[in-house]
């Protein structure tokens, strides 16, 4: 890989979702190998962003939903890159409310690309996509291949954004690649609130001394990625032109039960306690079981590898929360 210096040095970037948690950390990567680096984000409540999360870093902030034209054409003409992480991310969220879910998820993304088609079509975009659009897997690994059968709501709205980021590329030659992710933990996500994903409850409840509660009897496994290697994904991505037009998972190459994650973050954080309970409904009805994906597509094209196992993904992770727990809360 070139340095980012190299590639995104003086280059205007434009990161949408830029004060939620991989948004942040790739604002501020990007930052550091000084690029020009605005953010837009609408700050919708629950959703993860954190005004906090770029504090101190050389960026440009901007306040407003993606489907505003108005407020980002002037934004958006002259962006070289663009990485397209605003969205909704619960699937708890998304049942109870899907409407939202599907506006914030799909509509807005058609507006957002309309509005990149008109003002900079040649710009590199790289989009958040989700492993959730598979489903409850049929086999594992799970590759690109697999059939796409959402389990919630919040997949199916992941996969039509994904898919006009898709339609876009073939269609209007935009440059564009969808990433799709696993579970990612680190440094800048929001730890309250049950309708987050299940490694920052964790975390949070071990770091509160309290209880963390594991459904059913935990062996449901997970690949688990360190947010520095999901930016990493991100930063060589919109460096290939093989990647344009593709859309390519990103996962670890590590798989671990649910409960043995528990049991590891009480390790590690030296506190709090792990229990098992029954599944509740609405947890229980969009479970998708086991998963681990199979990112050597991704090996292959972008040059990528995760790097951080993880356990010293998790030490890093809970001494960075001891120090800033009140922001996340």
């Amino acid at each position: 890989m070139a340095s980012l210096d190299s590639v995104f040095g003086g280059r205007r970037v434009v990161v949408t979702g830029g004060l939620g948690f991989i948004g942040s950390n790739l604002a501020i990567r990007l930052s550091a190998a000084d690029a020009k680096v605005t953010i837009v984000d609408a700050l919708i409540p629950r959703h993860g962003g954190n005004k906090r999360n770029v504090d101190g870093f050389p960026v440009d902030v901007v306040i407003s939903d993606i489907a505003d034209a108005t407020m980002l054409a002037p934004i958006l003409a002259n962006a070289e890159f663009v990485f397209n992480l605003a969205g909704q991310v619960s699937h708890i969220d998304s049942m109870e409310d899907p409407l939202t879910d599907f506006d914030l998820n799909a509509r807005s993304q058609l507006a957002f690309l309309e509005l990149l088609r008109r003002v900079t079509p040649e710009a590199r975009v790289v989009y958040a996509s989700t492993r959730q659009i598979y489903g409850r897997p049929r086999y594992l690994p799970v590759d690109e291949q697999h059939p796409v059968a959402p389990g919630d709501v919040n997949g199916v709205s992941k996969y039509a954004a994904e898919q006009l980021h898709m339609l876009y590329s073939s269609i209007h030659s935009m440059r564009t690649t969808a990433l799709r992710l696993t579970n990612t933990f680190g440094p800048r996500q929001r730890l309250r609130g049950e309708h987050m994903g299940f490694m920052p409850v964790f975390v949070a409840r071990a770091l509160e001394n309290r209880s963390i509660t594991v459904f059913g009897d935990g062996s449901q496994e997970r690949d688990c990625l360190h947010v520095d290697d999901v930016v990493d994904s991100f930063l060589l991505a919109a460096q290939s032109d093989a990647a344009i037009g593709q859309a390519l998972n990103i996962g670890g190459d590590e798989r671990f039960t649910l409960a043995d994650i528990a049991n590891l973050i009480v390790e590690i954080a030296d506190a709090g306690t792990v229990e098992f309970r029954s599944w509740p409904r609405e947890h229980e009805r969009i479970d998708i079981g086991s998963y681990q994906a199979d990112s050597g597509l991704a090996k292959q094209m972008l040059g990528w590898n995760p790097k951080l196992q993880l356990r010293d993904g998790l030490r890093s992770t809970i001494d960075y929360y001891r120090e800033h727990l009140g922001w996340y809360l």
